[in-house]
């Protein structure tokens, strides 16, 4: 079995695939029984994880927090710049809720071989203070693919769910209204590549279409640091 099929079937037990590549593998393991082999090999590696890990959503006080850092709602207290500005601030903010699918991740690229274990892939898992919205992305730097599986949470009628990238104390930048499937992926612009690692992705409850300000109009509803596997 070569390298990109053993990736092919870890991505698959995780759950990133997007949804049409994802119908494609279960395909093709009805008729591979190495590649279903494969992947249950991955499957039985999480199942004692997602037992023993429970998922944490980040401290309440952050969305206030967020809300004044995208809208400038003038309703909550003003917060020291610097403390935006801090990388360190934002991951540990969002440390509770990445614990898990890092650790499930690691453990997913550990078992590989070192020349198998593919190079810039970060992963971040997107929550929110009512756990409304949950979603797991999957990015590699090299192709500039974000995979994302939103495991909770649709838009409402003449709403979108809109993604969002904040790069230390830049203005958050907008990466596209989330497609409507649950498993899907975007292209990253080569131009904010280089701002993806160590960056925070939030997703806000936006008009259908997405923003028409080019900035966040409605509330955060999750968000995740981005961790380097």
């Amino acid at each position: 079995m070569d390298r990109d099929d053993r990736l092919l079937a870890a991505e698959y037990a995780l759950g990133v695939l997007p949804h049409a590549e994802r119908q494609r593998f279960s395909a093709r393991l009805e008729q591979e029984p190495d590649l279903r082999a494969e992947v249950d090999v991955w499957e039985g590696h999480f199942e004692p994880l997602t037992n023993e890990i429970e998922a944490t959503p980040p401290p309440p006080a952050m969305y206030g927090l967020i809300e004044q850092r995208l809208f400038g709602a003038s309703s909550i207290p003003a917060t020291p710049k610097g403390l935006w500005s801090s990388i360190g601030f934002w991951r540990g903010l969002a440390f509770a809720s990445l614990v898990a699918i890092v650790v499930m991740a690691s453990l997913l690229f550990a078992t590989l071989r070192p020349t198998d274990a593919p190079e810039g892939t970060y992963v971040a898992n997107l929550s929110g203070e009512a756990n409304l919205v949950q979603l797991v992305a999957l990015y590699e730097a090299s192709s500039g693919q974000l995979r994302l599986n939103r495991t909770k949470g649709e838009a409402a009628a003449e709403r979108d769910f809109e993604l969002w990238l904040i790069e230390g104390d830049n203005a958050p930048i907008s990466l596209g209204v989330l497609p409507r499937e649950a498993h899907a992926s975007l292209q990253v612009p080569a131009a904010l590549r280089a701002k993806m690692p160590g960056g925070v992705l939030a997703i806000s409850d936006e008009p259908a279409g997405g923003s028409p300000t080019g900035q966040a109009t409605g509330p955060v509803l999750a968000v995740g640091a981005i961790s380097q596997i």
